[in-house]
C-alpha cells in the first residue's frame, strides 16, 4: 500500500542576469542555443532527469502525443521517436562540451549554472532553485520556467512494506504526513521545499493560512505560473526510449 507525499513537474532554471527571454519549447531552445552555443545539457541517460528531460522533448515533438499513453509498439518506434532524434542530432552539438560529455545528475547542473559554464539547467522539483538560493548552491539571480505547452509531473509515495513490523503505527505515521502541518513545513523553502499534494482550496481556513504564510521567493513559479502537467507516458517508453539514447549516442 501507498500514500501520496509530494509532486513533482520539470522546470528548467535560468540564470536571469545573462538569459534575458528564455525559451518557450524545444524548438525555441535549440534556437537559443544556435546564439548561445554551450550554454545548456542535460544529464546522461539513464538518470532520471536525463530521461524525463528526452521525455519531455518527445512529448512537444512527436505527432501524435497520445500514442505515448500506451505501451510502446516496436514496429512503430523508429517512426514515432524520429522527431526526437532529428532534435536531438541539431542540438547535441551546441550542448555544453559539444554534447561530448553529459553531466552526471541534477547536482552537477547547478554547479554549472551557478559557475556560468551553462545559462539554463532543469530540475523536477518547482521549489529548486529557491532551495538552492536558501543553501547557497545558486545565485539570487537565478528564476524558473516552463514550456508554454506544459511539462511532465507527477506524484511521489510513502509506502509499507508487506513485511513491516508495525502496520499500524506506519499508518498513523503516514496519516500525519498528509496532515496540512507536516505538508505546510515540507513545502516550506527553508526546510524542504517540496510540492504539497492537498488541493488547498479544499482546507479549512485556518490550515489554508499554513501555505500562505510560507515565503514565495522570487524563483519559485505560482501553481497558475506551473501551467499544464503533462502525464507521464506509459512506462514502456522508458526503457525503449534509455536503449535508442545509449546506442545512438553513447559512443
Amino acid at each position: 500500500m501507498e500514500s501520496p507525499w509530494g509532486t513533482a513537474q520539470l522546470v528548467f532554471l535560468y540564470d536571469s542576469q545573462k538569459v534575458l527571454k528564455h525559451p518557450e519549447n524545444m524548438p525555441d531552445l535549440l534556437a537559443f542555443l544556435e546564439k548561445h552555443p554551450g550554454k545548456f545539457t542535460y544529464p546522461a541517460i539513464p538518470e532520471f532527469h536525463g530521461t524525463t528531460f528526452i521525455k519531455q522533448a518527445l512529448m512537444e515533438l512527436i505527432e501524435d502525443p497520445e500514442v505515448l499513453n500506451h505501451p510502446v509498439n516496436q514496429a512503430d518506434f523508429d517512426a514515432q521517436t524520429r522527431p526526437l532524434w532529428d532534435f536531438l542530432d541539431k542540438l547535441h552539438p551546441l550542448l555544453w562540451r559539444n554534447g561530448k560529455v553529459f553531466p552526471a545528475g541534477a547536482s552537477q547542473m547547478f554547479s554549472l549554472l551557478n559557475d556560468g559554464e551553462i545559462h539554463i539547467s532543469l530540475s523536477f522539483n518547482p521549489n529548486a532553485a529557491s532551495n538552492a538560493i536558501e543553501t547557497g548552491e545558486l545565485t539570487d539571480t537565478v528564476r524558473t520556467y516552463v514550456h508554454s505547452s506544459g511539462t511532465i509531473g507527477n506524484e511521489h509515495f510513502v509506502a509499507i512494506p508487506f513485511n513491516a513490523s508495525a502496520r499500524e503505527g506506519a499508518m498513523v505515521f503516514a496519516d500525519f504526513l498528509l496532515s496540512p502541518q507536516a505538508q505546510a513545513g515540507k513545502a516550506d523553502p527553508k526546510i524542504w521545499g517540496d510540492p504539497t499534494v492537498l488541493d488547498i482550496q479544499s482546507l479549512s481556513k485556518e490550515d489554508r493560512a499554513l501555505f500562505e504564510a510560507i515565503p514565495k521567493p522570487a524563483a519559485t513559479l505560482g501553481p497558475e505560473e506551473l501551467g499544464r502537467v503533462l502525464p507521464e507516458p506509459h512506462v514502456s517508453w522508458v526503457q525503449a526510449l534509455e536503449k535508442a539514447w545509449l546506442k545512438t549516442y553513447n559512443q
